[in-house]
């Protein structure tokens, strides 16, 4: 009887023990996705989902190139903002939803609060997700790009933008308005030195709205570019309020497409706005606020130097290496820079004016008619011509929400502009979302809508 009384507390004591061992690994390894959480992952084609999902403690990374699983990432909330981890993302991309939906808010992270958290880099990388995509693929890094990034209010925001861009080999130039605070620069500086591919301008401008400041902010960033040892192929600038609608991945074959074009808008005849070159403007301080804005002089213009056709277009494009290269050092598009610091907007004026010119052989340029051309660069809903916007406007353009999210989904552009974090943040939410997911799969989206565009180059030019 004592001796089947032992061998029944052996085996409960065995099987207690297996039960803890199970439970231990259970709770601790990358694989803790329940059935119903795995399943819910995959939406709309593009890999895992947020909805429903409940994260756990964050393990720490092994070694710096640590290639995280989906739900490695998901569970240490590197996806999206991680107070909107219930919000139902498939649903938004899929149906007819109503802001009202949606979590209006997100809690806000400011830069004191930045700047400590890059104190230690290793625990910066880890916490914010800097590395929380798979390892490139060779294509890509085969095909390194740059980013300029010009902001001067809400790094949480613009950190938000730079996670989702960041690959370890590209590079990153940040462009700050030195109109911000002290606090806020150092804290730029701060988390910068934690991403070794990440670095501010080493000229910064204090930005004025619509004058030379806000086109020089670029040159800067540009002519650093040109300096760094990643040989990037093609540089693309943005504000920090767009953000992607297309993979890194998806980035790389579409300019591989372009073959060594750029994509600059180009508009002519009424549109273009004479008055604004036509004058010569300057630069006016109010006494009282300090504020600087530029005013027409009432002076006529010279007329642009070597007999250049002005074309008007966005401040913001792709750019081809060689193309940066001659408008930092061809003697032309150093004398057209010299002549647009009279010129109000000149940022709208200068990369569309070179690169439609007919005056020099611009690499990658393109000389047919501007306005027949698309431009893909950057999506922003002005109004015209029925462009749909669920919120408000500011300055004419849409601040995009998650009722916009079906419209922005089927966009051919690569990016979107304008997105603020205090405005319905769960847009980015999901964006986000989508984009990680797209990421993941190494998926690439109807591509076939970029091959035979009208501006990309038919020879192969060095890149």
């Amino acid at each position: 009887m004592s001796f089947l009384c032992c061998r029944r507390t052996l085996l409960l004591g065995a099987v207690t023990l297996l039960l803890i061992y199970i439970v231990w690994i259970f709770l601790s390894g990358d694989h803790y996705v329940s059935t119903k959480h795995e399943a819910s992952h995959y939406w709309c084609g593009y890999g895992p989902a947020m909805s429903d999902f409940v994260p756990k403690q964050r393990p720490m990374y092994e070694t710096e190139d640590y290639p995280p699983n989906v739900s490695y990432a998901y569970r240490n909330q590197w996806v999206g903002f991680p107070d909107m981890e219930q919000v139902d993302c498939n649903q938004a991309f899929n149906s007819s939803v109503k802001n009202n939906w949606f979590p209006q808010t997100v809690p806000r992270i400011f830069p004191h609060q930045f700047k400590a958290a890059s104190a230690n880099c290793n625990e910066f990388i880890r916490d914010f997700g800097f590395l929380r995509y798979p390892k490139v693929s060779e294509e890509e890094e085969n095909f390194p790009l740059a980013f300029i990034v010009l902001f001067y209010k809400d790094l949480d925001q613009v950190l938000f933008l730079l996670r989702a861009i960041y690959r370890p080999h590209n590079v990153y130039c940040l462009s700050v308005d030195t109109k911000s605070s002290v606090e806020f620069l150092d804290a730029v500086r701060s988390v910068s030195k934690c991403l070794p591919n990440v670095f501010v301008a080493s000229k910064l401008e204090s930005i004025v709205y619509a004058g030379f400041s806000r086109l020089m902010a670029d040159i800067n960033c540009m002519e650093d570019l040109l300096q760094h040892p990643i040989k990037w192929k093609y540089v693309v600038n943005l504000p920090g309020q767009q953000f992607p609608l297309r993979s890194n991945l998806e980035l790389v074959k579409i300019f591989q497409l372009y073959n060594g074009a750029n994509d600059v808008e180009g508009i002519t005849g009424k549109r273009m706005m004479a008055m604004r070159f036509m004058w010569r403007h300057d630069y006016v301080t109010n006494n009282v606020t300090g504020d600087v804005r530029l005013v027409s002089s009432g002076i006529k213009n010279r007329p642009p130097p070597h007999g250049i056709d002005i074309v008007k277009g966005s401040a913001y494009g792709t750019f081809s290496r060689d193309f940066i290269d001659f408008v930092i050092n061809h003697q032309i598009a150093k004398d057209f820079l010299e002549w647009c610091k009279t010129v109000l907007s000149p940022d709208e004026y200068f990369w569309a004016t070179l690169h439609h010119s007919k005056v020099v052989n611009v690499p990658g340029g393109y000389t047919g008619v501007p306005d027949t051309k698309p431009w893909l660069s950057t999506y922003a809903s002005w109004g015209g011509g029925g462009d749909p916007c669920a919120t408000i406007r500011i300055r004419s353009v849409c601040i995009f929400s998650p009722e916009d999210l079906p419209l922005l989904i089927n966009r051919k552009e690569m990016f979107a502009n304008k997105f603020y974090i205090t405005h319905h943040p769960a847009v980015l939410h999901c964006l986000d979302q989508l984009l990680y997911n797209v990421t993941f799969s190494g998926s690439t989206r109807d591509l076939k809508q970029y091959q035979d565009l009208p501006f990309a180059l038919k020879t192969s030019l060095k890149l």
